[in-house]
């Protein structure tokens, strides 16, 4: 039976770094989902928009796709969950959040169709913001970070803007907190990931 070698100090530091490396890589966001719900919140609200002037009765449904856009999220944290090797403190939080907003998204969903409350675009933006804000403010992203900030500026604005105008809002505010920010995750993930392959 051989005695193992032990490792040099270089070497040694050499190993901890391209473990360093491949952890970082395995952390990294893909940005899929959020690039998924930038796109998905700025189409039904430029289908809503358009749909005011057009006179689309169906236009008054394309919200639904969130829902539907529900299961390929599922799916997509599944996936993304076993590709990751390790879990850090700070997924659990991120899920919490992220569950959080989708089921306060539903509810007030629910309560402004029951109560058939006013300028509901302004509070959705303003929810869009919180988990946005606190997802960048765990991870250090500043385009996020940003992101949140930005949708309670538009939601501020939003207050004096009718429907369907407020639809042009949403969809800014879906492409500021979560489609540029997917993209610049999604390109940082193609780079890590081309740089460990």
């Amino acid at each position: 039976m051989s005695e193992e070698k032990p490792l040099t100090q270089e070497e040694s530091l050499a190993l901890i770094t391209s473990m360093i490396s491949k952890a970082k890589c395995d952390y990294e966001e893909t940005g899929i989902s959020a690039l998924m719900w930038g796109s998905i919140v700025c189409f039904c609200s430029i289908i809503s928009f358009a749909g005011f002037y057009q006179h689309w009765v169906w236009a008054n449904y394309v919200w639904f796709l969130t829902i539907v856009a529900v299961i390929p999220q599922i799916i997509i944290a599944i996936r993304e969950s076993k590709r990751r090797k390790f879990k850090s403190h700070n997924d659990d939080a991120m899920s919490g959040i992220w569950i959080s907003f989708g089921v306060g998204i539903f509810l007030m969903s629910y309560f402004v169709n029951l109560f058939k409350v006013e300028h509901e675009g302004s509070l959705y933006i303003i929810f869009y913001g919180i988990p946005t804000f606190a997802t960048g403010l765990a991870r250090n992203f500043k385009p996020m970070i940003i992101g949140g900030i930005i949708c309670w500026a538009i939601a501020i604005v939003s207050f004096y803007i009718s429907f369907p105008d407020i639809m042009l809002l949403t969809a800014l505010a879906a492409i500021i907190a979560w489609f540029i920010p997917g993209l610049i995750l999604r390109r940082r993930y193609q780079k890590l990931k081309n740089e460990n392959v």
